[in-house]
């Protein structure tokens, strides 16, 4: 039987788990087996990522989480060409645009596959190269068009004319003449340039100058659509992006109430590595007590955008709460679980999220 991982790996996280708990390995082994055989894709990497293995769960409760095993199941009750939609952030854009929802401008684009209006296509390196020295407003964001998890995204912080070279929020730099030659080229990726959005002045007090994003699970199986998840991404240190990855990005995860949006406690790794935190590392303020602001508005913001999109069942919206107000980000027509499951302390695979399939099963 695939479990998942190595064998010698899965040893090494059973022993430290039974360590942790004083679950035994013969019950973590049956479990691990238990629940590959129940078909929600679960396996070894997913049961310590998500501590499965605390005694205090109950196998109903273990048997509603869900692994990325079984993605293509999980969402096949999105519709394609919706999907497609939102995976493009320059489609997404035009649908933003359509109905009036707040959402980060494009300013520019490199060999756009169509003509936005109001964002310059820029076609050859030499067009790249020419914008970036003379039109570009830095700081600005550069990402793909077509990108998940943060992948690719960077902040261009300023640009030392004298080196010629773009400095990013890292503080690694970059000629320009090789980032136009890089991503300039017509067969390379399509990247998107965007303006830096400011956080509102609750968020900058607690994180600093920069953006954390909530990402909100939307039920859209009818007429009211219903948040089902909710979790917030925190920045820290040099991370040009928000993007958790189980604590690897050095960033953190806040689980929030969904109705009033306090946070209820914050990790900075999950699993074997799970490591609660009481303040943000780099300014020193507490998390204890603090409530996003404008979240009415955060909510009615996802759900009236979930109506405008009937085609996808399941939505993934990324909010950033700046000052300007609630905005999305961006829509993961095929978003990771995990981040869901642990802010909510509970698998998605509940009575409620299985009334999205036909057969009442994934």
């Amino acid at each position: 039987m695939h479990f998942g991982m190595p064998i010698g790996q899965l040893l090494r996280c059973a022993l430290e788990a039974r360590q942790q708990t004083g679950r035994s390995l013969l019950g973590q082994l049956i479990d691990i087996a238990r629940l590959r055989l129940h078909g929600h894709g679960v396996l070894a990497d997913v049961y310590y990522d998500l501590r499965l293995f605390d005694p205090k769960l109950g196998w109903d409760r273990k048997a509603e989480f869900v692994g990325s095993w079984i993605k293509p199941r999980f969402y096949s009750v999105q519709e394609p060409e919706t999907a497609r939609l939102f995976a493009d952030k320059l489609r997404a854009l035009t649908f933003f645009r359509a109905h009036d929802i707040p959402t980060p401008e494009i300013l520019a684009a490199t060999n756009p596959a169509f003509d936005v209006p109001g964002v310059k296509a820029l076609r050859s390196p030499a067009a790249l190269a020419s914008w970036l020295r003379d039109e570009a407003p830095y700081p600005f964001f550069s990402k793909p068009s077509v990108s998940y998890r943060g992948y690719g995204n960077k902040l261009a912080k300023a640009l030392d004319r004298e080196a010629d070279e773009i400095v990013f929020g890292d503080d690694v730099r970059v000629p320009v003449e090789q980032f136009a030659a890089q991503h300039g080229l017509e067969s390379a990726p399509t990247l998107v340039f965007q303006n830096v959005l400011r956080p509102h002045p609750a968020i900058a007090a607690l994180i600093g100058p920069r953006l954390a994003t909530a990402r909100f699970v939307v039920l859209n199986d009818s007429d009211t659509p219903e948040v089902f998840r909710v979790g917030l991404r925190l920045p820290a240190g040099n991370s040009m992006v928000d993007n958790f990855r189980g604590g690897a990005s050095g960033n953190m995860l806040a689980r929030l109430d969904p109705d009033t949006g306090e946070v209820r406690d914050v990790l900075a790794g999950i699993g074997l590595n799970w490591h609660p935190i009481e303040a943000h590392p780099d300014t020193g303020t507490p998390f204890a007590g603090f409530q996003l602001p404008d979240w009415s508005d955060a909510l009615r913001l996802v759900l009236r955008a979930s109506k405008h999109a009937p085609g996808l069942k399941i939505h993934n919206w990324d909010v950033a709460f700046t000052d300007r107000g609630p905005m999305i980000i961006e829509d993961n027509p095929f978003g990771d679980f995990i981040l869901a499951q642990v802010a909510a302390e509970r698998g998605l695979a509940t009575p409620r999220f299985l009334k999205l399939y036909p057969s009442g099963r994934i």
